[in-house]
C-alpha cells in the first residue's frame, strides 16, 4: 500500500515511538526509503526527539541562592510545559491512528467493490 507524505507525517510521531502497528510500520519504513523530504522530517524529528531529553534539568540539591519560590515557580513552569509537549504528542498519535484507520477502511472498502 502507498501512502502520502502527509500521511507520513502524520504518523511519524507513533512511528518513532514505537506504538505504531507493524502494518504501519512498515508501510512508513517503505516511504522513507524513496522519499528524501520525508526522510529528512524524521531525522529533524528524532533529533529534536533526542535534543529534548538531552536538555532536561533536575534539581537533585538546592544552590546557594534559590530560595523555594524560586524552585517552585520553575518546577511549576516546566511541569507545564512538559504536560504541553505531551498534550501534543497525544493528539498528534490520536490524528495518525484515526487516518490509519481510515486509510485502512478505504483500503477493505475499495478491495470488497471490486
Amino acid at each position: 500500500m502507498e501512502i502520502t507524505c502527509d500521511i507520513v507525517m502524520d504518523l511519524v510521531d507513533v512511528y518513532t515511538n514505537g506504538v505504531a502497528s507493524e502494518d504501519t510500520k512498515n508501510a512508513v519504513k517503505e516511504h522513507l526509503k524513496t522519499c528524501k523530504d520525508c526522510r529528512r522530517y524524521y531525522d529533524e524529528y528524532k533529533k529534536s526527539l533526542e535534543s529534548e531529553q538531552k536538555n532536561k534539568v533536575f534539581v537533585t540539591e538546592k544552590s546557594p541562592g534559590l530560595n523555594d519560590e524560586i524552585i517552585s515557580e520553575s518546577m511549576y513552569k516546566l511541569s507545564k510545559r512538559l504536560r504541553k509537549r505531551r498534550n501534543i504528542r497525544n493528539i498528534t498519535s490520536g490524528i495518525a491512528i484515526v487516518v490509519s484507520l481510515v486509510v485502512l477502511l478505504k483500503e477493505l472498502l475499495g478491495e470488497s467493490h471490486d
